[in-house]
């Protein structure tokens, strides 16, 4: 069954930019340019019926208000992942980390008010998923890339929609596919002008 998930998207050119300062130890399963993104709210496994789910879903976060904004990605970080570990690239502090939490929380508020829909409850810890690591990884090429990318950082890209992603689990690793998108709302006049 397919995974569904809430997310912004990451241009190719920054997702491979920060892939390509991987470790290129055995048993790093480094993400495609493709599976890089920001999850905001994870669905679960499908949504029954999916002409009555995708009107939910449009009806709920078609209205958000979150206007357009810019991230950048900056610094990493890693996850214990049972045995393993999942190396990670943060965001830069600053208005567009600031506007992403802005619209976590109303698509969280809208998903909860769409009937059937709830999101998680754990805390939204923003980052960018690169790659997994199998437990024979050793500990020292760990510690190597992360301390030697403390400050990675990419070009800033603008947030321009949010996508429902549906993933499928294949032989390659996990595809995603775009099911739905919802622009965000034009930016507002600049003070001053």
């Amino acid at each position: 069954m397919a995974r569904l998930f809430i997310a912004v998207e990451v241009p190719p050119a920054q997702a491979a930019g920060l892939l390509s300062t991987l470790p290129a130890a055995p048993g790093v399963r480094a993400a495609t340019p493709a599976q890089v993104h920001l999850t905001l709210h994870f669905l679960g496994e499908g949504l029954g019926e999916a002409t009555q789910a995708a009107d939910k879903l449009g009806a709920a976060l078609g209205a958000l208000r979150t206007p357009v904004f810019t991230l950048q990605a900056y610094g990493t970080g890693r996850f214990r992942s049972g045995p393993g570990a999942v190396l990670w690239a943060g965001l830069a502090p600053g208005p567009g980390l600031d506007a992403l939490r802005a619209l976590h929380a109303e698509a969280g508020q809208a998903l909860a008010q769409a009937a059937g829909f709830q999101p998680e409850r754990r805390r939204f810890h923003p980052h960018l998923t690169l790659a997994r690591c199998k437990p024979t990884v050793p500990e020292s090429a760990l510690r190597a890339w992360l301390d030697a990318h403390r400050t990675l950082a990419s070009a800033p890209w603008r947030v321009t929609r949010l996508v429902l992603f549906e993933s499928r689990l294949g032989p390659q690793g996990p595809q995603h596919l775009v099911r739905l998108a919802w622009p965000l709302a034009a930016p507002g006049p600049t003070p001053g002008c």
